[in-house]
């Protein structure tokens, strides 16, 4: 079984998507999930003028797709999330990314939120713009993976919930290991995997030390409170072979790292995963041990 393992280009931070792509392979990896927005949350700031966004003219969405090729990289899925998919302007928004993502990366994924309603009357809204989302995704051979966000796909029950309501082939969800913690008090991402297993079809992989609302997400395996290898082997039980996207958002009260500290977390990302079996061509499927 061969992984696509990939890292978002959010993990070198301002310095932006075209660094990323100069420096990934240096990492020991050769995909990116490509942000296709700038990012201003939890300390974590990339101004949008280091992002190749929807608004990019042919000129700069072709000189990127040839910085792509020069430097041997791939794009493993975009990021297409950051509107209110409550209002019609978001839904709009959030397909205009996906139509860019089709035409210039040909993705098979792209990565969105799910919203979140404050009443009955906005989820049965965003249920019904999840749906023509998920059929402009699928008229272009995408599928949608939802983040695991505050809201309806925060934990298993909502997530479970929020499927059977959507019901749409091209909706499914991106499972972040660290973000359960996050917005779950006392969650434990291997339990939660478990249940929605069958619906995953993209990963973020990040680390933490388990904290609710604590914004901890160092270096894999510099956390300690996510079974990676775990989280490896439900996942090989369905035959999911990634997106596997290392996601490091930094830590909370931290200076900016810079790119050389950046890199080195990546790098020393991709060699906790590959102790966690993830280069292994092979499936093991048992108990998770050593990469905690």
């Amino acid at each position: 079984m061969n992984r696509v393992l990939s890292c978002f280009t959010n993990c070198y931070g301002p310095s932006g998507v075209w660094t990323a792509v100069e420096h990934i392979r240096a990492a020991g990896i050769d995909h990116l999930e490509l942000a296709l927005r700038g990012h201003n949350f939890g300390g974590l700031i990339i101004p949008e003028s280091v992002v190749v966004t929807e608004k990019a003219d042919d000129g700069t969405a072709s000189a990127f797709c040839a910085h792509l090729k020069k430097h041997g990289v791939k794009v493993s899925g975009c990021n297409v999330g950051g509107a209110d998919i409550r209002t019609e302007d978001g839904v709009a928004l959030t397909e205009r990314r996906i139509e860019f993502a089709a035409r210039w990366f040909g993705v098979k994924v792209v990565v969105s939120g799910a919203g979140q309603p404050s009443n009955d009357e906005e989820r049965r809204t965003i249920v019904s713009h999840l749906r023509r989302i998920g059929d402009t995704a699928g008229s272009l051979g995408i599928t949608v993976a939802l983040e695991t966000h505050k809201g309806p796909t925060q934990n298993a029950i909502a997530m479970l919930a929020l499927m059977d309501d959507v019901a749409h082939p091209h909706i499914r969800l991106n499972f972040d290991t660290g973000n359960i913690a996050y917005y779950n008090q006392g969650a434990n991402p291997v339990d939660e995997l478990e249940r929605v297993k069958h619906l995953v079809r993209n990963v973020h992989v990040k680390d933490n030390r388990g904290g609710f609302e604590d914004w901890y997400f160092p270096a894999l395996g510099a956390g300690g409170a996510v079974d990676l290898r775990r989280i490896r082997e439900i996942l090989d039980t369905v035959g999911f072979t990634g997106p596997y996207t290392i996601e490091l958002e930094g830590i909370g009260g931290e200076p900016e790292p810079g790119l050389e500290e950046r890199q080195a977390r990546i790098a020393q990302s991709v060699e906790h995963l590959r102790t966690c079996g993830y280069f292994d061509r092979s499936v093991t499927v048992g108990l998770g041990s050593g990469c905690l």
